[in-house]
Parts: structure tokens; sequence; C-alpha cells
């Protein structure tokens, strides 16, 4: 479509459309020639205009200047009849969506709060566990010191039982010598006496004949 002229009048955004070239500006990122300043709002005629003057990039600008009036007039009929019948639309449930609305963010509320109370139970758990685990641990420690214990009590009492059983053995060969000495002495007592014995009765028959 070919260039409007620029004229003397024209507005920043009439210059911006108009100084526009699909060939040059079209992978480049759109940015409203507004003259809205920050403090401004919709009450007044100026930055209404300035908007919609402004807000559509060149592409979408030159694609409906070069409609047909009877397509550009359809377009509207068109698209301002959906507007009304969705506005009208959203007037009749407005009530109905600011009660889902409430009642959105009164679940939110309670998830949150459920979160909450899970995060604390989380905590609370991870608490007692460790707590757990360490009294576990100080429990096997304990089970390990008493096995140890144990342990060196049945080595103590083996080695006690061997020192007892050597003991007993020595003991045992002692009072056998000692028995066997105490037997050979009787023996020899025995022997002593009946050669004392026999040795008197010789004197005594010695003493007759005499």
């Amino acid at each position: 479509m070919p260039q409007t002229p620029i004229g003397s009048k024209d507005t920043l955004g009439d210059i911006y459309y108009k100084t526009y070239t699909e060939v040059a500006h079209s992978d480049a990122p759109y940015r409203a020639p507004w003259g809205l300043k920050q403090k401004d709002t919709f009450l007044e005629f100026a930055p209404c205009r300035d908007w919609f003057l402004n807000s559509f990039p060149p592409g979408e600008f030159n694609w409906q200047r070069a409609r047909s009036h009877d397509a550009l007039y359809h377009a509207y009929v068109v698209g301002e009849a959906n507007t009304r019948t969705a506005n009208h639309q959203i007037v009749r449930k407005w009530c109905t969506m600011v009660k889902e609305r409430g009642d959105w963010e009164k679940y939110h509320e309670r998830v949150l709060r459920q979160v909450k109370d899970f995060e604390k139970l989380k905590a609370t758990f991870a608490e007692e566990k460790a707590a757990f685990e360490a009294e576990k641990k100080s429990e096997e420690w304990g089970r390990d010191g008493l096995k140890s214990k144990l342990r060196a009590a049945e080595e103590l009492l083996s080695k006690e039982r061997a020192d007892w059983k050597e003991i007993c053995k020595k003991d045992n060969q002692r009072m056998f010598a000692a028995r066997t000495k105490i037997n050979d002495l009787e023996s020899q007592i025995a022997t002593l006496t009946k050669k004392v014995e026999d040795v008197e009765t010789d004197k005594e028959g010695i003493e007759v004949q005499l």
C-alpha cells in the first residue's frame, strides 16, 4: 500500500504509522508512540484518544486500513455485538463469579493452613525420628557394651576354670604322692614293728631257755 504523505499536523503516532515499511521494520519490536504520561487516567478524552490511536502495531493498522468499508463495518458489528453479549453475560454471572471467587479464596486459605500444619507435623516427625535414632543407637551401644562385658566375663571364667583345673590337677598329684609316701611309711612301720616283735619273741625264748 502506498505511503500517505506526512502532514504538518500529524502526531507522533501518525508519523510512526506512515513511516512503517514491512521490509525495514517487520521484525522490530513494537513500541507504541504514545504521548501518555504515567499520571494520565481514562477519565479524560485526550488520553483515551491517544490510547486508541496508538495501541496497535503498524502491521495491524495497515491490514485494517486495507480492508473495504463493508468489511470494516462487518467486523465492527460482529466484534461489538460479541463484546456487548460477553459484557451482558459477565454482568449476569457476576454474583456467581464473585461467590466462586470467594469460595476459591476460602479453599486457598484452607489449603495454606493445611500446608502449614503439614510442615509442622513434618518438622515434629523429623525431630522425633532423630531422637528415636539417637536412642536406638544408644541402646545398641549399651547392648554392645553389655555383650563385650559378658564376653570378657566368660573369658575370665573360662580362664579361672582352666587355672582351677590345673591347681586341682597339681593338688591331686601332690596328694597322690603324699598318700603313696604315707603308704610306704606305714608299710615300713609295719615291717619294722614285725621285726621288733620278732626280736622280742626271740629274746623271750632265749630268756626262757636260760
